[in-house]
């Protein structure tokens, strides 16, 4: 949704409108209505109020820290920029409660100068000594406030002891204070029984108060950094006093804490001027008698936290193509996600990338260069080349951001925190520099100079320029990670199930699959041959499992329920003429081989050593007489009702193992490219779905197929999903599963395959990122396939020289188009011709450099197996 300007609106935005209230005129945007035509926006007392985006206009954008890439608002299909410095300045008031207008206290404050309720909060960063530590557990001491006068401290009290009843002090966003000063609270008898009572004693009416005052009571501390570990050992994890500690910044780019309208604060010095404490308000007294021996009752107030009421934040910003721009109205810049690979910014280190296995570019000898601009358009970069040792001035090349990758050894970034390691010392030493809680040696990284240095930015205040040596990252972490690693929240819940599961999948099989002997089997089909073989494997078993029953032959009726989706198959029969003769790919030529080369698009062979899951012996023995029906009943799918784009081998002395080979289709980046998967069927299948390992050869070809070679698919339980999306028992299959990785995964415009980023498509964001992306993995296509001729795998020897030799000429042909007509990747036809699709864009000048690399190699390796030329 767009706001009076035709800005769009990001949840928790500052946006402002038209109202009396000089104060009430603003509030965040928390979130919107159904039907999109609302946004719910929280003021700064915590109240809500719905208005329609034409009637709000955004101010402030605070949300953005050190190391935050953003885009221009007005330009978010352009260059990214990373902010490399923020100043927010908070305007805070006081909330009487009684609907009067706020009082103002201070403007322009710094975030420095204020803290929440209270002192420390979840995933704080402290030190003690030379540690830094991270809080991941907070213990809350709240001091309760009776209408009668008498008050108690309830200890833990966010164990679910005490409740806030009525409307509460904090914003309904603020989940960073359990309590606030003000806040009625009520609690069973029996916990202000066992509380410790300031003032008064303990009745069993006083269940219900006002609290007066809250306070950390102890903290845990995850120590995660030291100047020097060797020689000192880290405090306590457990706190009892937080003040002993020293405050360093609050949480990170995982757990990040800003301050927003509506959050109440208090000063962490406060000042002189008692007008800032005008807002307290004292307690209800109760008359007291005079008696004799009985004491007056000590005097209590509450006192309230302010609020902020209003944001203004300017960020610092460095461009890709090297500019600087200082205090820009973080209103106009959006935060951005840059998740291709070659999307650099100055200052990160770089060396080039190595993809073909012959791979002589610059960098693979040890030389790391520095990133000086980028042109994103382009998809160039000019580079400062350092090799280690060398004396001599650098030299800046322009080259493809194609051919380089992000160096290893230095993964650091704009905003990162850090630690300056103490040169090594003894431990009387060590134990003397314990004692203090400076804060020069801990900080975050605001520059990255050159090739040896880092400007860094310290809890002092200070900044100063550093090696590279002198320092250690902080690798941040979420609270989960630290929790269970600290041992005492980690819980063995395994339980063995073996028996449970299989009695399950035995009662599933026979629901589906009835022993009927009128399948249509035919002596010269494979499927004769997977006869002999699952009696052969039979008689191996023991005597339990032959005992249940003479052999009966199996019913083929499950190849009509285990077809793919309808919606995947549709896909798939524009690419296959063994499907529908209406395709418009061009796939003649693949028809052709299979009379010549005689490759069968399923068969049954012995099992290739190179197979991943080979050694998985547990899995090897199968999974009983149900199981080896369901793998019969698979392979007669697979031998039926296979496109001809994909290719499936089964083993018979290894029946619980396949490797398919997906031919890419016309249209996509994976075009004329070979991707090898192997699966292996569990004893629990089909309760669960096969295992599937994607031979990546190190690449990344797709957001959901990783150079680990984990297949990412809602249909292996490997990623979210719902409904038929996810694996059945009754109706899932192998079949569907590779038709899926070929429908689903290879896609034209694998971008979009990221989790949330279809929400991008026809957008600028998405219009920047996809064709880089498309570019990206035509390369990876190309340099599988040189893998794929040097190392075939086994089994699919003659296959992958048989494909390359007959699709050789057609994969230059689409190389010089790429590379002299400026063709954009995946818009040219099946014989390589550009469509009216080329004419929309054209692709990037690095995608050409980096093609001028690769194809040389490609007609290298073509010419060995016998493709001459490009016609």
């Amino acid at each position: 949704m767009q706001d009076a300007t035709g800005q769009t609106i990001f949840l928790y935005d500052l946006v402002m409108f038209q109202t009396t209230g000089a104060h009430l005129d603003r509030g965040l945007a928390v979130r919107t209505l159904p039907g999109n035509k609302l946004i719910v926006v929280e003021l700064v007392d915590g109240t809500e109020v719905a208005k329609k985006p034409c009637d709000l206009t955004v101010v402030d954008r605070f949300t953005m820290f050190p190391g935050t890439t953003v885009a221009s608002a007005s330009d978010r299909g352009g260059q990214a920029g990373v902010v490399t410095g923020v100043a927010t300045a908070l305007d805070l008031v006081r909330l009487d409660g009684g609907g009067d207008e706020p009082m103002v206290v201070a403007t322009g404050v710094s975030p420095a100068e204020v803290r929440p309720v209270l002192e420390l909060t979840l995933g704080d960063y402290v030190v003690s000594g030379t540690w830094l530590g991270r809080v991941v557990e907070v213990s809350v001491d709240v001091d309760v406030l009776f209408d009668d006068g008498s008050a108690c401290r309830v200890t833990k009290a966010g164990d679910k002891q005490l409740r806030v009843v009525g409307k509460r002090i904090l914003g309904n966003h603020d989940k960073k204070n359990a309590f606030c000063p003000g806040d009625r609270v009520a609690g069973d008898a029996s916990v202000f029984n066992a509380s410790r009572w300031l003032s008064g004693h303990w009745k069993p009416s006083r269940t219900e108060g006002t609290v007066a005052k809250v306070e950390t009571g102890g903290v845990l501390v995850y120590w995660v950094a030291s100047q020097n570990a060797a020689v000192s050992a880290p405090p306590p994890a457990y706190q009892p006093n937080p003040r002993s500690l020293t405050f360093f910044c609050a949480g990170d780019a995982i757990l990040r804490f800003f301050w927003a309208v509506s959050d109440r604060c208090f000063f962490r010095r406060e000042p002189s001027d008692d007008s800032c404490r005008a807002g307290g308000v004292k307690k209800k007294k109760r008359r007291q008698r005079a008696g004799r021996g009985r004491a007056k009752l000590p005097e209590f107030s509450v006192r309230g936290p302010m609020a902020v009421a209003d944001t203004h934040t300017l960020v610092d910003v460095l461009w890709q193509d090297g500019t600087r721009q200082r205090g820009v109205p973080s209103a106009s810049l959006v935060r951005t996600d840059v998740r291709n690979e070659q999307d650099l910014f100055p200052g990160q280190r770089v060396v080039g990338r190595t993809l073909a296995p012959a791979d002589d570019a610059i960098g693979a000898a040890g030389r790391v260069g520095v990133v000086k601009s980028l042109n994103y358009k382009d998809q160039t970069a000019c580079v400062s080349w350092n090799t280690a040792g060398e004396s001599s001035e650098a030299v800046d090349t322009v080259m493809s951001t194609y051919d380089l990758t992000r160096s290893s050894d230095h993964r650091f970034f704009y905003g990162n925190m850090v630690v300056r390691l103490q040169p090594t010392v003894n431990e009387e030493t060590a134990a003397s520099v314990q004692g203090s809680n400076d804060l020069s040696w801990v900080g975050h990284i605001v520059d990255l100079c050159d090739a040896q240095y880092v400007h860094v930015k310290w809890g002092d205040g200070t900044t100063s320029k550093v090696l590279l040596h002198e320092i250690a990252i902080v690798k941040p972490r979420t609270i989960d990670e630290m929790i269970q690693e600290m041992g005492d929240w980690v819980h063995d819940d395994e339980v063995d199930n073996d028996a449970s599961d299989d009695k399950a999948l035995e009662d599933t099989i026979d629901s589906r699959t009835p022993d009927s002997e009128g399948g249509p089997v035919g002596g010269t089909t494979i499927i004769g041959k997977v006869g002999y073989i699952i009696q052969k494997v039979i008689r191996t078993l023991s005597g339990m499992l032959l005992a249940q029953g003479k052999m009966q032959m199996l019913s083929w009726s499950m190849a009509l329920a285990s077809r793919p989706e309808p919606a995947i198959t549709e896909k798939i029969r524009t690419c296959s003429p063994r499907i529908s003769d209406g395709g418009d790919c061009h796939v003649e030529e693949a028809a052709a081989v299979d009379e010549v080369f005689h490759f069968k698009h399923f068969d049954i062979v012995q099992s290739p050593q190179d197979h991943h899951y080979l050694d998985n012996k547990e899995q090897g023995c199968g999974g009983g007489r149900k199981w080896l029906k369901r793998v019969q009943t698979e392979w007669k799918i697979l031998e039926t009702s296979l496109p001809d784009t994909i290719y499936v081998r089964a083993f018979e002395d290894r029946m619980d193992l396949l490797r398919a080979v997906i031919v890419g289709a016309n249209g996509t980046p994976y075009h004329d490219g070979l991707f090898f998967f192997d699966l292996q069927l569990p004893p629990s299948y089909p309760t669960t779905p096969p295992l599937v390992k994607y031979h990546s050869f190190g690449f990344r070809a797709n957001p959901n197929l990783y150079p680990s070679g984990t297949v990412c698919l809602s249909l292996l339980n490997t990623f979210g999903g719902k409904g038929a999306e996810l694996w059945s028992p009754e109706m899932s299959s192998v079949l569907q599963v590779v038709i899926s990785i070929q429908g689903l995964v290879l896609t034209a415009q694998p971008y979009y395959n990221e989790t949330g980023y279809e929400a991008q498509v026809g957008k600028p964001e998405g219009q920047r990122n996809e064709m880089p992306y498309s570019e990206n993995t035509y390369l990876v296509n190309l340099n599988t396939m040189l893998h794929l001729i040097r190392r075939p795998l086994m089994g699919f020897e003659g296959f992958i020289r048989d494909h390359f030799h007959r699709h050789g000429q057609h994969i230059l042909r689409a190389c010089e188009a790429y590379q002299q007509e400026g063709c954009p990747v995946g818009t040219l036809d099946g014989e390589a011709v550009a469509t009216e699709a080329s004419k929309d864009r054209s692709c990037s000048v690095g995608f050409r450099l980096a093609l001028a690399k690769v194809v040389p190699r490609l007609v290298e390796a073509f010419s060995g197996i016998g493709v001459q030329g490009r016609n």
